[in-house]
Order: C-alpha cells, then sequence, then structure tokens
C-alpha cells in the first residue's frame, strides 16, 4: 500500500479589490460581535484598528463610534466612552441609543449628549488626517528587548499620546504600552522576556485628548512583524519565513504550505493550492 498525504491551507483574507475590502470593513461586525460575547478588550482592539483604516462611509464611522462608546463604557472607562459618543454624535446628532439599552447607560449617554449640546455641539468638519512613521526591524534576538520608535505627521495635532501594542506570537491579546516622548520621537521597548521564537507581533496606535484611536502604523488585525530565530531550525522559527507571510498579508492572501515528501524519496518540497489527500495502491 502507497499514500500519499498532501495538506495545505489556503485562506483569503481579501479576494475583492483593496477599496471595497476597506468599505466592508469587516473588523466593524468582528468587534460587534466580540462585545456581544462579552470579549471588551478584544473589542476594543478591534475597533480601534477599524476606526483608523481609511476608506470607511460616515454611516460605518457612526456605528464604530457608538460600539466603542458602550464597549468604553462596559470597561468602565468613562471619559472615553463619552469621547467616542460625542464623536458619533458630531456625525449623526440625531442618534439615540435602542429600547434595549441599560437605565445606567441611558443616563450617561443622556447626560453626555446635553453637555454636548450646551457645549455648541463641537465637532462637524474632520480635520486633517494623521499618520505614525516607524520603520519596523527585520529580525531579534530571543530573550533580547526590543526598543522601538515612531515618529508623526499630524498638521492639526490631535495626537496628544502614541501606544504600543503587542504581543508574543500570533494569538494572544495584545499588550499595551505608554511611549516615551524625546526629541520629536515616541520611544517604547518590548521586555526580551516577550522577544521568543517565532515572532513578535506590533503596532503602534496614536491617541487624542479623549483617548481615542486616530491614527496607527499596523493595527491588530495587519501587525507589524518583528521575526525571532530560535535554535530548533524548523521552518516556523525562520526571520525569512515570517517575512513572506507578512508580504503575503499585506497582498491580502495568506498561504500556508507544507513540505511533503515525494514518491521516489527525494527531498521533501513546498507545496501550495488546495486540500488535496490522494490514495493510492
Amino acid at each position: 500500500m502507497r499514500a500519499i498525504l498532501l495538506f495545505v491551507a489556503a485562506t483569503t483574507l481579501a479576494t475583492a479589490a483593496p477599496a471595497l475590502a476597506q468599505r466592508d470593513n469587516p473588523l466593524i461586525q468582528e468587534g460587534a460581535d466580540q462585545y456581544d460575547e462579552l470579549r471588551y478588550e478584544e473589542a476594543l482592539q478591534t475597533l480601534s484598528a477599524a476606526l483608523v483604516r481609511s476608506g470607511n462611509s460616515r454611516e460605518q464611522q457612526a456605528r464604530i463610534y457608538e460600539l466603542l462608546a458602550f464597549t468604553y463604557l462596559s470597561l468602565g472607562r468613562e471619559a472615553e466612552a463619552e469621547g467616542a459618543y460625542r464623536s458619533l454624535l458630531a456625525i449623526d446628532p440625531a442618534f439615540e441609543p435602542g429600547g434595549d439599552v441599560s437605565p445606567r447607560f441611558r443616563e450617561f449617554f443622556s447626560g453626555t449628549k446635553q453637555r454636548w449640546e450646551e457645549e455648541g455641539r463641537p465637532g462637524g468638519a474632520p480635520p486633517a488626517p494623521a499618520s505614525i512613521r516607524h520603520t519596523s526591524p527585520a529580525q531579534a534576538d530571543p530573550g533580547e528587548s526590543v526598543e522601538l520608535r515612531a515618529s508623526l505627521d499630524d498638521p492639526s495635532g490631535r495626537i496628544v499620546s502614541v501606544v504600543l501594542a503587542y504581543r508574543q506570537g500570533t494569538s494572544d491579546v495584545f499588550r499595551r504600552l505608554d511611549t516615551t516622548p524625546a526629541e520629536g520621537e515616541f520611544i517604547a521597548t518590548i521586555p526580551g522576556e516577550d522577544v521568543a521564537p517565532p515572532l513578535v507581533e506590533y503596532y503602534f496606535e496614536g491617541l487624542d485628548a479623549d483617548g481615542l484611536p486616530v491614527a496607527s502604523r499596523g493595527d491588530v488585525a495587519a501587525p507589524l512583524r518583528i521575526a525571532v530565530e530560535g535554535e530548533s531550525g524548523g521552518i516556523a522559527t525562520k526571520w525569512w519565513f515570517w517575512t513572506i507571510v507578512g508580504a503575503v498579508v499585506v497582498g491580502g492572501v495568506v498561504t500556508t504550505a507544507v513540505l511533503v515528501t515525494r514518491d521516489d524519496g527525494g527531498p521533501a518540497e513546498p507545496t501550495q493550492g488546495t486540500f488535496v489527500i490522494s490514495i493510492g495502491e
């Protein structure tokens, strides 16, 4: 009996044009689902990423601010919740929470709207866009801390603080670090204890006076990556493997290939495509 097993997992993240992906912005629904599942910290990260994505319509922006307001309030962060709700009202002054909203939330939003109206309904015309400049290091050594620097392009002066969000690997919730401003840059250091193979993922986020994100370099759905090469020599620990994967993610498609053994006993070859199982005599 001779058996050949070929296994290739190919996942399409965005088969449509980038503009269409931005217009659809699936992060909004993902954040809403996480909120409904009471995963507030994850919802906050996802919705923050959704907010700074380009191509959002006014309706999408309003929906993101609504979800952020509820998420911040659920976490007890009333200052940020009020900032998000005010931003929502600037887009849709007639907005009212649904009838299923708890009395405590309804009272909070009612008070926020009253203060917003008493102040003359601030907001309206969108300010000049802001961006974060940063060059990612290609590789890091295991156990060694990594200093990261970013600078701003912020004509309106909206960004008052910059945070670094990072995680070891690809599955944990991102940890957040405040950066330190120094000579026009914002600096943060990933501790060496969190630098381990195969990689570290991270992104920078610029926050306004209300603590809301207005710019990012990378985000929770498309983080920047630093390869960390281990001693085992496996393909998943190689810096070039994760560099290629990162480049493919940016392009919109993730393809995972597995090495398979040839019939003639020759060396393993990388294969990619769809899932195939072939069994022969």
